[in-house]
């Protein structure tokens, strides 16, 4: 009977190391966790300045509350408004709080690096995601390659100019690893075509008011310019274009439905656009591997999704003609949500 019995406990400890393993190049949670029923979540909103970033976080709340309900005890979300000492602040409280994960996008790309060292050690989980950071001593990251945006986006800049002409960059905001690998990208292809000239870039903080008048001095003060690449607010840029009656050019831009509308209004007057971007439902992503870490199953550590991009004759399948100017355009969210959170926002 000792015999059968020990044999039993082989082919179990056997199978189970099997199952572990099937995750092939996939990590899993270094603690059971199965055995939880519920656990204690926390979201830091690092920004809250545009549309796009709101929708993020509705992306967020949206899928924790239909598709995984079951395994929250409790949710806590606080707002750094893009304020790196504040995110630090909030870091501690969401650990003090007892979460058993923290999502956070890193305003600064060393400032967490030691705190979440001290989180995970203390075996909570950190989900970095959206912007990168340094250090690896998070749980997991989920981003799209920004570098490889940018490069995207000036790849297809040189061939519109055919190699020559003025170019002014439009940014979001300074310091952000996000701004600056986009920014990388795009240099990295510029600085290949000699007859290629970079203006100074412009940083708008995300802002539409901010980006729409930025971009109106830029058409004010070069007279010479040839295009825009841009990680910035897409509407804005193109209204600038239509209040000052300037002439269109090749545009980069985001998946905005006002610019969406506009391109497609517009197309056959001349502007030239493409749509490189991140989607707003990379929070989505963010939570579907933050609960396969907490209920113990196998994940990826790093998790590069790709950035969607659209092309002029796919305007059609991208633009939401029923729905608000200020809506991004890449969603999983239904429509009488996005509805109103843009009524919200509008409040």
């Amino acid at each position: 009977m000792k015999k059968i019995l020990i044999g039993f406990l082989v082919i179990v400890v056997a199978v189970s190391i099997v199952l572990i393993g099937a995750g092939c190049n996939g990590q899993a949670a270094e603690t059971t966790t199965a055995s939880q029923e519920k656990f204690t979540i926390g979201y830091d909103i690092y920004y809250e300045g545009n549309v796009w970033s709101l929708q993020m976080v509705e992306e967020f709340k949206y899928h924790l509350q239909q598709e995984y309900s079951d395994m929250v005890k409790e949710v806590f979300y606080t707002s750094s408004g893009y304020d790196v000492t504040k995110q630090l602040n909030n870091f501690d409280d969401l650990v003090a709080k007892g979460c058993d994960i923290i999502f956070i996008q890193p305003l600064d790309p060393t400032a967490l690096v030691d705190k979440i060292k001290e989180a995970t050690d203390a075996g909570i989980y950190v989900i970095v995601f959206a912007i990168g950071m340094e250090g690896e001593d998070f749980t997991a990251y989920v981003n799209c390659d920004e570098v490889q945006m940018g490069q995207v986006k000036g790849e297809w800049m040189v061939e519109q100019l055919n190699e020559k002409g003025q170019v002014v960059p439009m940014n979001g905001i300074a310091g952000t690893q996000t701004c600056i690998d986009i920014a990388n990208g795009w240099n990295s292809v510029f600085e290949k075509y000699p007859d290629i000239e970079v203006l100074p870039e412009v940083f708008t903080d995300w802002d539409y008011a901010k980006t729409k008048i930025e971009m109106t001095n830029v058409l004010q003060a070069y007279p010479d310019l040839s295009g825009v690449v841009s990680y910035d607010d897409p509407g804005a840029i193109a209204e600038a274009f239509m209040e000052a009656n300037h002439a269109w050019m090749p545009i980069t831009w985001e998946d905005e439905n006002r610019a969406m509308r506009i391109w497609k209004e517009n197309k056959d007057k001349g502007l030239k656009a493409i749509v490189q971007t991140k989607p707003a439902w990379i929070s989505y992503d963010a939570l579907k591997v933050g609960m396969a870490v907490l209920k113990g199953e196998p994940y990826e550590k790093m998790n590069i999704i790709p950035a969607t991009v659209i092309t002029e004759d796919e305007i059609d399948k991208y633009y939401k003609p029923d729905l608000p100017d200020q809506v991004y355009c890449l969603t999983t969210l239904p429509n009488d949500v996005l509805e109103e959170l843009v009524g919200k926002v509008a409040q």
